[in-house]
């Protein structure tokens, strides 16, 4: 066989790979996509991200809503319209972040969910209890789940924890040694920060929020080199916010 003969032999070949592969994303796409038609809805597949981890969104929790809405689909044709209405109702639900809704050619609902995710809670002067998400959104606190984030409490603004202790207890979080040691922040009056320690000495005051890293590095220094002063039956505090100065304060009447 000559090599022209070879070449047209290839080109047919791979002409043919193609029109097959394009047809077979075409009749994927068609059996894919929603149904411009309505479908008769026999049942309902929901999916919720993370629903390990977080449980603000329940399987439970979405039909009962989608019922008091009048908005279940079970028993009812459903199509494009009835699709986005329930997408926007379930959107609209706080512990929603994302929300994708459509019907099948098979006559399943199918409803994938994506949780909003909190990086820290909020207790503050006022009284008012909240989570701050991981995209730095006020989010309301759940009456069937508690997740479990480090505490802001004291005197904060709902702008600030937005903000500048979004910063901080992203940055605590985010390193390994502050991270197992640091399970609530306090802020007085005078915008002052105290962490509440899980070992060693309780309490650590860093002052105001200016130059928490530099503060923090140097908090976490004198701890590697002084790892046996981290004694909680002595000292009751430490002070980090002065300077290249750290001051450990005494428990009263400890020699």
């Amino acid at each position: 066989m000559d090599s022209n003969k070879k070449n047209i032999i290839k080109r047919v070949a791979i002409i043919a790979c193609m029109v097959g592969l394009l047809g077979y994303c075409i009749f994927a796409v068609s059996k894919l996509q929603r149904p411009l038609q309505k479908v008769m809805c026999n049942s309902i597949h929901i999916n919720i991200a993370d629903s390990i981890e977080y449980r603000f969104v329940s399987s439970i929790m979405l039909k009962n809503h989608l019922k008091e809405e009048n908005l279940f689909p079970i028993g009812k044709e459903t199509g494009i319209d009835l699709s986005d209405s329930i997408e926007k109702s379930i959107a609209s639900l706080s512990p929603v972040k994302e929300v994708q809704c459509f019907m099948g050619y098979n006559g399943v609902f199918y409803i994938d969910v994506t949780q909003r995710c909190p990086l820290f809670r909020v207790l503050n002067q006022l009284g008012e209890s909240y989570y701050v998400d991981q995209d730095r959104r006020i989010m309301p606190v759940s009456s069937i789940f508690t997740a479990y984030t480090p505490i802001i409490t004291g005197y904060i603004s709902n702008k600030d924890a937005q903000n500048s202790f979004y910063d901080l207890m992203q940055y605590l979080i985010a390193d390994q040694d502050w991270n197992a040691l640091f399970a609530e922040i306090h802020v007085d009056k005078e915008q002052n920060i105290r962490l509440t320690s899980r070992q060693g000495i309780p309490y650590i005051e860093i002052g105001p929020i200016n130059n928490y890293k530099e503060k923090m590095e140097k908090l976490r220094a004198w701890y590697r080199q002084f790892p046996h002063k981290n004694d909680a039956s002595i000292y009751k505090q430490i002070t980090i916010a002065y300077d290249e100065l750290i001051f450990c304060t005494k428990i009263e009447n400890h020699e």
